[in-house]
């Protein structure tokens, strides 16, 4: 794992430590968020799933207010904003927001070339 993303074989990648909420009502401090096989999931804290869709289905946008490192999705007419590697435990006192605009960065980089709108 490189800065709470895991690299398959075949070009999946997870992102560990997600922070997903649904409006202002947060649904996971700690989940995580999993491209593969064209499909974008959502998992909570405990590993249930929370959501998921075909990558070309996936509409994808920064926050702004938040210096680009939450992004807003829109999946199935569902909105959620997410924070790859924002929960993340082990670097609560020093978390460095650059690395988790870094996984914003890669995270609107795989929506966008598996088909999905990036705005």
């Amino acid at each position: 794992m490189v800065d709470g993303r895991v690299y398959g074989p075949n070009g999946e990648r997870e992102f560990g430590e997600v922070q997903i909420g649904k409006g202002v009502r947060p649904m996971a401090q700690h989940g995580q968020l999993h491209v593969a096989t064209g499909t974008l999931t959502l998992r909570d804290s405990g590993g249930g799933l929370i959501d998921e869709a075909p990558v070309s289905e996936v509409s994808a946008n920064r926050v702004r207010f938040t210096g680009g490192r939450t992004v807003a999705l829109r999946m199935g007419g569902d909105r959620y904003h997410v924070s790859p590697g924002w929960g993340d435990r082990g670097d609560l006192l020093t978390r460095r927001p650059e690395r988790v605009a870094k996984a914003a960065d890669d995270l609107l980089n795989l929506i966008e070339t598996g088909g999905g709108t990036v705005r």
